[in-house]
């Protein structure tokens, strides 16, 4: 039924009001093809715009159409029904556009399976130019009469117009949001710049008032939260503070680790997200120095975080530049105070107590001689690091060579002192060995001077020196690397096997002992247990038996057995005194 004039000229102004209120291009859109087919009552009604890049018009939005490919649509100018339109800016209709020859058919695969029969356009344009075109379409043959094709040529001029605003509007909304987010951009710049100021004058008043790395640290976390720490360049943490929801330091650490293990100095802060908290590591650097790093850790990194990192950093690297040159001062004078203890000759005793009272270092009490050798031929930075901070720590003196280090600390079990030293440079796998106690260096044992107040110090402080070195290397030969003994506790092997190596070692345990040792292992006895209790019953055999709890008769019977192994005459003599040493050095091998 044809549409009548005055009432589509009505929905045609209800359209433009409705359009007017559209925001953005789609919801023009979706108004205008739903009012298409109002107006027109068609089964159809779909909007192709104009591609100015390729020249060509496409599909933008349809409804009614039950055709996955009808979105697909694009049409050359001058092709179809729709190519027509957008060439001459002007209506087309066909009552059956599929028999209409007038028409170059380009689309009929698309039309047949839509089942479109009869079509109408009209074009769309913004100040004379073309922008797109309106269509409504039915599945059966219609004639349009010439008011229905004036009211869809006068409700694309309204789509005209309406895209004209929503563009406009739309730009409006961009340029408003640009505005807005610029403001905040600021907004953020100015407090990252207050906050700036702040932790800078705080940092300044730190370092005015001789504050230690733990107040900086703390006043990291009160700026940034999270949880703060200072590492040195082993990784060991030198200071930390963690806020109630901050993470463990140890998350840090391994932060530290990972970042370090790609490059061992990074160029500045970097960034890792573990599990739902944000960890940033910077260096600690000053000039050439590399001193360590300075690690934060919390639920997100704020703007500032970065700034307060960097300028942390350099507060604490002047710190720690501070307290390195104060410690290698204190390292040169615990040096050449131990140095000069050991060399030979008379000295002022009572200077060399004086100058270590200053350092904290009590040379009248009880002192353990150490020489902490490393696992390699030379002696690591990294080690002798720490021996001069476990010295100064202790209160003790240190002086290192290129293969060991010297120490005399205060202790009165030489094995404890030693295995005590061993245990806390474990990480270096240094082996220890003691000697001592000495009863002081200006006590009776250091004193030759009769009240004069000189002596020979270095004599008896030297002769523990080398008893603990050789401790240390009997240490070692006993492949017992990374231990700590003292001398007494090893003995006359101490003295014996003091210069040999662990090949040595092993070759000695294995001559004397190795066939009793392979006897037990394939005959599953004990016969080794036996030749020790033998030994340390002084051959007696009922003491032999008393110690075993076996029957006497049963240690004849296994005398019996390592005559047979070992061959007669082990009982006496050298033999005797070699096996002895064997199972000895079997035992402090084993620990």
């Amino acid at each position: 039924m044809p549409v009548d004039l005055n009432r589509g000229l009505r929905d045609v102004l209800d359209a433009a009001a409705e359009l007017a209120s559209a925001r953005d291009e789609d919801a023009v859109l979706h108004i205008a093809i739903r009012r298409a087919r109002q107006l027109m009552g068609t089964d159809l009604a779909y909007v192709m715009l104009l591609d100015p890049e390729r020249g060509d018009t496409y599909m933008r939005m349809a409804e009614g159409a039950t055709s996955p490919r009808f979105d697909t649509i694009r049409l050359g100018m001058g092709l179809g029904l729709g190519g027509q339109v957008a060439e001459a800016m002007a209506p087309r209709w066909t009552r059956n556009y599929l028999s209409d020859a007038q028409y170059t058919h380009v689309i009929d695969p698309i039309i047949v399976e839509e089942g479109l029969t009869a079509i109408l356009g009209v074009p769309v344009r913004t100040h004379g130019r073309l922008t797109g075109m309106l269509f409504t379409s039915d599945r059966t043959e219609r004639d349009f009469t010439q008011d229905e094709i004036t009211l869809l040529a006068l409700l694309a001029d309204q789509i005209s117009a309406a895209l004209t605003a929503a563009a406009r509007a739309s730009r409006d909304r961009r340029q408003l949001d640009e505005t807005r987010d610029a403001l905040d951009l600021e907004r953020t710049r100015t407090a990252t710049l207050s906050a700036t100021v702040d932790i800078h004058q705080r940092l300044t008043e730190l370092v005015v008032r001789g504050a230690t790395v733990r107040e900086i640290v703390e006043l990291l976390v009160e700026f940034e939260g999270g949880t703060a720490a200072v590492f040195d360049l082993a990784h060991r943490e030198l200071s930390s503070t963690r806020s109630r929801e901050g993470p463990p330091v140890d998350l840090l650490e391994q932060v530290l680790r990972e970042v370090t293990a790609e490059t061992e100095r990074p160029a500045g802060p970097t960034t890792r997200q573990v599990a739902d908290h944000v960890v940033v590591v910077t260096p600690v650097v000053t000039g050439p120095d590399h001193l360590g790093y300075v690690a934060i850790g919390g639920r997100g990194a704020s703007p500032t975080t970065g700034v307060a990192l960097g300028r942390a950093a350099s507060v604490i690297a002047l710190f720690l530049l501070g307290h390195q040159a104060r410690d290698e001062a204190d390292n040169r004078v615990r040096g050449e105070l131990l140095a000069e203890l050991l060399s030979p000759g008379e000295h002022d005793l009572d200077s060399i107590g004086r100058r270590a009272d200053l350092l904290g270092v009590d040379l009248d009490t009880h002192l353990v001689a150490l020489v902490i050798t490393p696992p390699e031929t030379r002696m690591s930075r990294a080690l002798q690091t720490d021996c001069r901070a476990l010295a100064r720590a202790e209160g003790g003196l240190v002086t290192t060579y290129g293969d060991r280090a010297v120490m005399l600390l205060a202790g009165s079990d030489a094995g404890d002192t030693a295995r005590d030293v061993a245990g806390r440079l474990s990480a270096h796998r240094a082996t220890v060995g003691a000697s001592g106690p000495l009863p002081g260096v200006r006590g009776p044992a250091g004193s030759d001077d009769g009240g004069s107040g000189t002596g020979r110090s270095g004599d008896h402080v030297g002769d523990h020196v080398e008893r603990a070195r050789r401790a240390a290397r009997l240490l070692i030969a006993l492949d017992r690397e990374g231990d700590g003994a003292a001398t007494e506790e090893l003995g006359l092997y101490g003295l014996l096997f003091s210069e040999v190596d662990r090949e040595f070692v092993t070759q000695f345990i294995d001559s004397h002992l190795g066939p009793v040792r392979a006897f037990d292992r394939s005959r599953g006895t004990d016969l080794t247990a036996t030749l020790q209790a033998w030994f340390a019953a002084e051959g007696s055999p009922s003491a032999t038996a008393e110690q075993l709890f076996v029957h006497v008769n049963t240690v004849y019977q296994r005398l019996e057995r390592l005559d047979a192994v070992l061959g007669p005459g082990w009982r006496r003599g050298d033999r005797a005194l070699e096996l002895r040493l064997a199972l000895r050095m079997a035992e402090l091998r084993d620990g």
